[in-house]
């Protein structure tokens, strides 16, 4: 199997929060709709009072999903394996006035106790990690009885196959990110998840698409436009900007709820 080139994130750990990175792409075309449904969530359908919670963003990167939880009152620990990238997380933290910990850590090895969060997210890195089956374990371990899972990750279909490799990042016309930041054989199905959900007492779990919101003569356009220079990464991704669906074949977000018995 080919491998993933997971040190690209020490490499490019500046730019989360810049314009003209392709990190931009998550926070202009991604993180929107995918926290709105997170919040909603939440909010309205688990009736929790997000203040004071307990959150760990999981693999938090430059802290998208982070800031989003911080800035609703949440108390906030991120961690990832990329010190460059935890820095850099921290130092736009700082900046925004928001009091998150951000800490290296592997998703594998949680290294908290038993039930301390009551929110765990952990986004853009199941399929990115060897061993899905423990860092689901892991983030069933350190949530409470009655805690969150909020996730997102890439399903393993000939779509996704085409739209998030070929069409993302191998053809040189249509490339967005590296190669080797995906590989299709570690993308998870729906049914894969949820096994692994259920198995470790995460139950019952909800399913949603993340899917293109604009036609794709829209994209198409605004592509030309970005690869021409005349367009930065975070404008692209506020045109092809992804909506929340029915439809998982490419890309799907979730939550389940810890329950007591596990």
């Amino acid at each position: 199997m080919q491998e993933i080139d997971n040190a690209i994130y020490d490499r490019v750990a500046t730019t989360w929060w810049d314009q003209d990175g392709f990190m931009s792409l998550l926070r202009t075309s991604v993180n929107p709709p995918r926290f709105a449904y997170f919040r909603e969530a939440l909010v309205s359908r688990l009736g929790r009072d997000p203040r004071g919670l307990r959150v760990l963003d999981v693999g938090c990167g430059g802290g998208l999903l982070s800031e989003e939880f911080a800035a609703m009152g949440c108390d906030v620990t991120g961690i990832d394996q990329s010190l460059p990238t935890l820095a850099a997380a921290l130092q736009h933290a700082d900046a925004s006035g928001l009091p998150i910990r951000y800490l290296e850590g592997s998703a594998e090895q949680l290294a908290f106790e038993s039930g301390t969060f009551d929110i765990v997210c952990c986004c853009d890195v199941l399929e990115h990690v060897d061993n899905p089956d423990a860092v689901i374990g892991e983030i069933s371990r350190v949530l409470k009885p009655g805690g969150i899972f909020f996730f997102d990750t890439i399903n393993r279909t000939f779509k996704s196959k085409l739209v998030a490799i070929k069409l993302a990042q191998d053809w040189r016309l249509t490339r967005l990110i590296p190669q080797d930041v995906h590989v299709w054989e570690k993308f998870i199905r729906p049914s894969e998840l949820v096994e692994l959900l259920d198995r470790h007492g995460m139950p019952g779990s909800e399913l949603a698409g993340l899917s293109p919101a604009m036609n794709p003569f829209t994209a198409l356009g605004a592509l030309i436009r970005n690869k021409l220079g005349t367009m930065t990464f975070a404008e692209l991704g506020e045109r092809v900007k992804l909506k929340q669906s029915k439809d998982l074949s490419i890309s799907y977000m979730g939550f389940a709820v810890r329950s007591a018995a596990a």
